[in-house]
């Protein structure tokens, strides 16, 4: 993966984004891993790619699709990057809460008996159409304004969805594949089991009994990101969520391994854009 340390969080702002991307891409404009304020959908279509939704890294195949939860980390890795054709759809996180009911929790497509955080399904070749018929039209529905469009939108969000589910239930959940390197799984094992604590690269090393020196070339090469800016940022999502649950902003620093509030609050205006404070008040679940 291409080295791009550009701040890794995303806020999805608009209620629905749908995306057929076909375009070349330049190597330059690879991403590193990142995460999103609301759900993704990636219906892979062509191209030789790898998908990294931690902490497992799987090689892509036509018709497969992946759920990726809320402030999960993701990114791509392109062997050729001329024919990357997918599919990406974005939802925040109110909305799709919304858009179910009592009887149909649409937020279960986004997590797995082996993830809660990812979903992995695999559409038999046949079947892509109908998912890329439906995106289209939702597609060309956010872009209208007919009167209506909006209503259009949220129904045919629903439809590719609900036919989602049911392939979700006819499909036999996918085996594990992941190609992610033995050392990289463990760092990432590592940073969630010590979220809570002050982490240091050193002392990651130790327990993990590799050197520091191999740890971040690895995790580097793997991820795009450098470990030490992962950490900051895994911990930064975390706290988000804290925040999100209503615990004090000052609480929430200490529960995410900073000894200084001024530290934390500055690294998380940095990364999000606004104070743990502001972040709190404008994103308060009633």
């Amino acid at each position: 993966m291409k080295k791009c340390l550009n701040f890794p969080y995303t806020v999805i702002d608009s209620e629905i984004i749908c995306e057929h991307k076909r375009a070349r891409i330049d190597p330059t404009d690879i991403s590193t891993v990142h995460n999103h304020d609301g759900y993704e959908i990636v219906l892979f279509l062509k191209g030789d790619v790898n998908l990294m939704v931690e902490p497992e890294l799987f090689k892509m195949q036509p018709g497969d699709i992946f759920f990726v939860s809320p402030l999960v980390f993701h990114g791509v890795d392109l062997e050729d990057v001329s024919g990357y054709e997918r599919i990406v759809i974005n939802v925040q996180y109110e909305y799709l809460r919304n858009l179910g009911d009592a009887e149909t929790d649409f937020s279960t497509l986004f997590r797995s008996t082996e993830s809660a955080n990812m979903n992995h399904l695999r559409i038999p070749v046949e079947s892509i159409p109908k998912f890329v018929s439906i995106a289209k039209k939702l597609e060309e529905a956010l872009h209208s304004n007919a009167y209506g469009h909006s209503i259009l939108a949220k129904a045919y969000l629903a439809e590719f969805l609900l036919l989602s589910c049911k392939y979700s239930e006819n499909v036999p959940p996918q085996k594990k594949s992941s190609t992610m390197p033995v050392a990289v799984a463990k760092v990432l094992e590592y940073v969630d089991k010590h979220l809570s604590d002050e982490i240091t690269i050193n002392a990651m090393s130790t327990e993990l009994h590799y050197s520091s020196d191999h740890l971040s070339r690895a995790f580097s090469e793997a991820t795009g990101d450098s470990l030490k800016h992962y950490i900051n940022a895994k911990k930064i999502a975390l706290a988000q969520k804290l925040l999100l649950e209503n615990n004090s902003p000052y609480d929430v620093c200490f529960m995410v391994g900073y000894n200084n509030y001024s530290s934390f609050s500055r690294r998380f205006s940095n990364q999000i854009g606004v104070s743990p404070k502001q972040y709190q008040l404008s994103n308060r679940v009633s």
